[in-house]
């Protein structure tokens, strides 16, 4: 899937951009314009390996100085363009997490008491404004994060919810540019793919050209993620769409 990222999306925002694994790439790395990190948290999808991977996101947007963290998992094409303008739409100096909610309410008992919480769904991907991150780190990072999922019995992205809609009071803010291959993709008008910030990578579920004016669609041995047909249609002048 890292190809399709690299070959679309991420020349976009080469210098904002970090991809988190769980192995070394030199290639890859060079290509990523240095920005691979290997996490060391271990290959798999337990509560641990996650909610570590998560936790050195965190890490590294805190020494980082940015003003958001943004994250995507690696089945996202994000269009960097309208991050910029959605996020841009937010004071980042207030308390901000803004994504699209997974299920209206969710509940995990958490020290002996059971809490009401919601969450940004993590494969559609949310951002969070740095004062809101920097008051997360009691329960969030590398080690804490791990930490706070054991004791509420929550995977990462229910945690990251849960740390900011209940035990920091802060709603979440819900966005309808944000989406998963959870979501019928197929739903989604193509000439409305310009206002998305994300749209999720499905092999049955994928984002329909149909009724889309795009001069070049690849056919789906060319392009099963739908990557770059949708790149070409929002970057037209990108060298692999003329």
């Amino acid at each position: 899937r890292i190809v399709h990222i690299m070959k679309t999306w991420f020349n976009l925002a080469k210098k904002q951009t970090f991809i988190f694994t769980d192995g070394d790439d030199v290639q890859l790395n060079r290509t990523a314009n240095g920005h691979l990190v290997n996490t060391h948290c271990g290959m798999g999808r337990s509560y641990l390996n996650l909610g570590c991977k998560m936790g050195t996101e965190y890490d590294t947007f805190l020494s980082s100085g940015k003003k958001w963290w943004c994250r995507f998992d690696d089945d996202n094409y994000v269009n960097p363009t309208r991050l910029l303008e959605v996020v841009k739409s937010f004071n980042w100096t207030s308390d901000i997490y803004v994504g699209r909610l997974s299920v209206h309410h969710f509940y995990s008992t958490y020290h002996g008491k059971t809490h009401s919480y919601q969450f940004a769904h993590g494969g559609a991907g949310c951002c969070i404004s740095r004062p809101l991150a920097i008051k997360m780190k009691p329960w969030c990072g590398r080690k804490a994060l791990v930490k706070t999922q054991s004791e509420a019995g929550l995977p990462d992205d229910c945690a990251l919810g849960f740390i900011i809609t209940t035990l920091l009071k802060v709603d979440i803010i819900v966005s309808d540019f944000f989406h998963s291959d959870y979501e019928n993709l197929t739903s989604i008008n193509p000439n409305t793919f310009y206002k998305q910030v994300s749209l999720g990578w499905s092999n049955t579920n994928k984002i329909d050209f149909k009724n889309s004016s795009q001069s070049k669609v690849f056919n789906e041995e060319q392009d099963p993620s739908r990557f770059y047909s949708l790149h070409c249609m929002l970057y037209p002048s990108t060298d692999f769409c003329k």
